[in-house]
């Protein structure tokens, strides 16, 4: 009866943890988030404290040299893509209006059977500000708010993880307190192992799709493609989904651009694919040194929870991944392989030689000699005791 009345109580818990995890998914997600971006941000606050022995000082400097880096970037970014969207919207109201017009005429077969199902402009325009066409309108006005919202979250991020980088071992011995004290120093060893990790791998994937934005960006603009903000951001963001990153950054370019020009289409989706695989085969190996994380797994929780939380979900679902890859790593170690038989075969032969320059020095041994016999019978007692262990 008191195991029923246990696994009751433990059930019963499990089910109000994952209610209050339901409830409150978006503040556990921000928080999450920011405790990432702590991590990614402390090699730069502790290389900088070494250097001003002041804490504080290179918190502020990093966290300053963040916000205006941010503030840039949407500075240099805002115009560019505001002005991209506006000539899609222009060229979306021409390219429809010319469809309707020219494809009944001198379009192909397929083009003449889609412009017969095209509802005619005013009818179209009629829609959109009747109230039918409000959920439409709506969906305009969202993606503003959701882009404003995600600013919003963006600037609790950062004040979250200042707050964590200033208290970090109070909050870190808060934690341990939760937990008997023989687990801390395991448990201190393998928050700090995945904390490390997740750092890494966020610090890595953003610099990587700053510089694959204004590389593609520019190059864009060079070759000419009409919308190269919009399809350089669109890259940047597609590249942090594995395998596939690189089709989903180059199939809209292509799509978009071989229409208007296709020699300008095709150079532009081959710059994309070539710049994304430069980042991923020479500049990550060689400037990014961090372990390789199951794909598989990063889709799936991209898949998952770029439904509920949109960009934020996409970002977050690599390094939960990684969390949980070294937490699993760190709590589940791989088994050192045993000594081959070519290691046994030589330490046998060493106790062998040692045994006849034992035998072969008189007693009694000069102190020399007795001490260089004590310290090569404990070495090679030492030796076998770790090849026993494995």
């Amino acid at each position: 009866m008191r195991r029923v009345i246990w696994y009751s109580i433990v059930v019963a818990i499990t089910l109000v943890i994952l209610i209050l995890i339901w409830q409150f998914s978006v503040a556990i997600v921000l928080f999450a988030l920011s405790l990432a971006v702590a991590a990614s941000l402390r090699p730069s606050i502790n290389y900088l404290a070494q250097k001003r022995n002041s804490r504080r000082l290179a918190l502020g400097i990093v966290y300053f040299l963040l916000i205006v880096s941010i503030l840039s970037f949407l500075f240099l970014i805002g115009q560019p893509l505001a002005q991209d969207l506006q000539r899609l919207t222009d060229d979306f109201v021409t390219g429809y209006e010319r469809a309707i017009l020219l494809w009944p005429i001198e379009g192909t077969l397929f083009q003449r059977t889609l412009a017969e199902q095209l509802p005619p402009s005013a009818d179209l325009y009629e829609a959109l500000t009747s109230p039918e066409g409000v959920p439409a309108l709506e969906g305009i006005f969202g993606a503003a708010q959701d882009f404003f919202s995600l600013l919003g979250q963006i600037a609790i991020i950062i004040i979250l993880s200042l707050y964590w980088s200033v208290d970090q071992l109070r909050f870190e011995r808060l934690g341990l307190s939760l937990l008997p004290p023989a687990y801390h120093a395991r448990a201190l060893r393998v928050w700090r192992s995945v904390e490390a990790a997740v750092g890494a791998y966020l610090r890595s994937e953003v610099l990587q799709s700053v510089l694959a934005g204004l590389l593609l960006g520019m190059g864009f603009w060079l070759m000419g493609v009409s919308y190269p903000a919009l399809f350089a951001l669109w890259a940047a963001i597609a590249r942090l989904i594995p395998w596939f990153g690189v089709v989903i950054a180059t199939l809209p370019l292509l799509l978009i651009e071989i229409g208007n020009s296709p020699l300008v289409g095709l150079m532009a989706a081959i710059y994309t694919v070539g710049v994304l695989l430069l980042l991923k085969m020479v500049i990550e190996p060689k400037y990014f040194q961090r372990q390789q994380y199951s794909s598989l797994l990063i889709v799936t929780f991209v898949i998952i929870l770029a439904e509920s939380f949109g960009v934020i979900g996409v970002i977050l679902a690599p390094l939960l991944t990684v969390a949980l890859q070294t937490l699993f790593q760190q709590l589940y170690p791989n088994p050192l392989p045993g000594p081959s038989q070519e290691a046994l075969t030589k330490i046998a032969e060493l106790r062998k030689r040692l045994a006849e320059v034992r035998r072969q020095i008189q007693k009694p041994r000069p102190r020399q000699a007795a001490f260089v016999m004590d310290r090569l019978n404990y070495l090679m007692k030492r030796i076998t005791e770790y090849v026993q262990e494995g």
